[in-house]
């Protein structure tokens, strides 16, 4: 695995950046001017606007729209969206809070990478999982428009610690989707091979990021193992989005294949909590768990903690079998799956 240092060049230098942009352009008879004046739609003055995406990541092809990330003093702006097809080309601009996208991107940053009890909860893994995905499309695309002090904010967000904030997360990722995978094979076998194989793209992601292939989503992950010719990589990302014939045989040997690209068995315990929109209702000797009121599942067993904040229903060490009575709430999307790193002072 690469240093955090020997990473630095997983940010294309301003020249590549101007070539992929002005190439995409070319092709479609659009100025870059027009671009930047997208980027104002009237919620604020940009104070940095950043082309980004695929085609600035390098992956771009005749079908790619073009991301544009707009950051605006705006206190009063969550989050805004606009298509734009002006320009007979699909301009995706997402608006941002300039000192929401500030914060959370130096929370990202300053905060340990080791996944902790308290953040292994759905809404603080989504929000983790947004700030990066804001923080890794920023830095790898071209500012058009960068009023100081965003200029030299913009810099700093081209560092290594994004780079390994990326390869920390699909390799947890990973390792939370194997889990799944392993406690659904019994009670939906199919679903334990699609979690099986997601574990496995997560891993290559993983790996493609201690190369310098950096871009978050996904779906490019053959992409990013093409530009690093890593063919073992491509090879087991062939076997593992080969149709699941039999889950029963595939599922294991994903699971290993995981381990193996990550380098073994992580020391996390896995943390479930509640799925949100359940409720729970404790009676003499049972619990009745629904969710949205569309469903509901009995567990017998009345002693489980009741649906609403973030309190743990269970966790242990990753590879454990879940207990018998939670995993029919498990298969039931009830509960929810995060992973966490053991600390004395936190519940096991």
């Amino acid at each position: 695995m690469q240093t955090m240092s020997e990473r630095a060049d997983a940010f294309p230098a301003r020249p590549v950046l101007d070539d992929r942009l002005d190439s995409f352009l070319h092709r479609r008879g659009i100025a870059r001017d027009a671009v930047r004046r997208e980027a104002d739609q009237g919620v604020g003055s940009p104070v940095l606007a950043v082309a980004a995406g695929s085609v600035l990541a390098g992956f771009g092809n005749h079908r790619s729209d073009l991301d544009l990330f707009v950051l605006v003093e705006n206190d009063r702006l969550t989050r805004f969206p606009v298509q734009s097809h002006e320009h007979g080309t699909l301009i995706d601009v997402n608006i941002r809070r300039a000192s929401a996208v500030r914060d959370t991107t130096a929370a990202l940053r300053s905060a340990s990478c080791r996944p902790r009890f308290d953040s292994a909860a759905e809404p603080g893994w989504n929000h983790r999982r947004r700030a990066l995905i804001t923080a890794n499309r920023l830095a790898l695309g071209l500012p058009l428009i960068a009023a100081p002090p965003w200029d030299a904010w913009y810099d700093a967000l081209r560092g290594p610690w994004l780079a390994d904030a990326v390869e920390q997360w699909w390799a947890v990722e990973a390792h939370r989707l194997a889990q799944a995978a392993r406690w659904l094979l019994g009670p939906r076998p199919l679903a334990a091979a699609a979690r099986a194989r997601e574990a496995v793209v997560a891993a290559l992601n993983a790996r493609a990021a201690a190369g310098g292939q950096i871009y978050l989503p996904a779906k490019w992950v053959g992409e990013k193992l093409r530009a690093l010719d890593d063919t073992d990589g491509l090879a087991v990302l062939r076997e593992a989005l080969a149709p699941p014939l039999d889950p029963q045989r595939q599922v294991p040997h994903a699971l290993h294949q995981v381990e193996r690209l990550l380098g073994g068995a992580a020391p996390l315990h896995a943390v479930l909590r509640w799925s949100t929109g359940v409720a729970t209702l404790a009676l003499d000797d049972r619990t009745v768990v629904d969710r949205w009121q569309l469903r509901a599942l009995e567990v017998p067993r009345p002693d489980l903690p009741p649906a609403g904040g973030e309190t743990v229903v269970w966790s242990g060490p990753a590879g454990s079998a879940l207990p018998e009575d939670l995993l029919p709430l498990f298969a039931g999307d009830m509960l929810w799956l995060g992973m966490a790193h053991p600390d004395p002072e936190e519940p096991a």
